[in-house]
């Protein structure tokens, strides 16, 4: 088997002293960037962003109202997935946490705009009484709907 005779101890505990985030601190929502800058940046944590040489973020500029709801929803999405990392090493922040279901809550609204302007997107999103996946397909349409 992969992972037999592996010498691991069941009880190991990793040293993140090094990601330099302190714990339970009500600050550290304000060390943390806007769902679109982080975004843009790669990054939430203000501190743990490191520019590459001399690379200058650049601002994505919709050109309709749908790529508007794009952008928004992987803003969020992205956000989400950052502070769900976080969340996995300190479950206790409860501060990170309610930002966490904030970002849902306000992704999943995007996401049923988004669904009411074009259509589903992803085959669980299919509503009303016929099956209708095929039908509205963004790409088929020339993806500027």
């Amino acid at each position: 088997m992969l992972f037999e005779n592996n010498n691991f101890n069941d009880n190991y505990t990793m040293d993140l002293t090094f990601l330099n985030i302190p714990l339970n601190d009500d600050k550290n929502v304000s060390k943390l960037y806007s769902a679109k800058e982080g975004f843009l940046k790669g990054n939430m944590f203000k501190d743990e962003f490191d520019p590459y040489k001399n690379y200058s973020i650049a601002t994505i500029v919709p050109k309709n109202s749908k790529e508007e709801v794009e952008l928004k929803i992987m803003e969020l999405d992205f956000a989400i997935n950052d502070l769900n990392l976080y969340l996995d090493l300190h479950p206790e922040d409860k501060e990170m946490f309610d930002l966490f279901k904030k970002y849902i809550k306000e992704v999943n609204r995007y996401k049923e705009e988004y669904i009411n302007m074009v259509g589903p997107l992803c085959i669980t999103d299919v509503t009303g009484s016929n099956y209708n996946w095929l039908a509205s397909w963004p790409w088929e349409k020339g993806g500027n709907i």
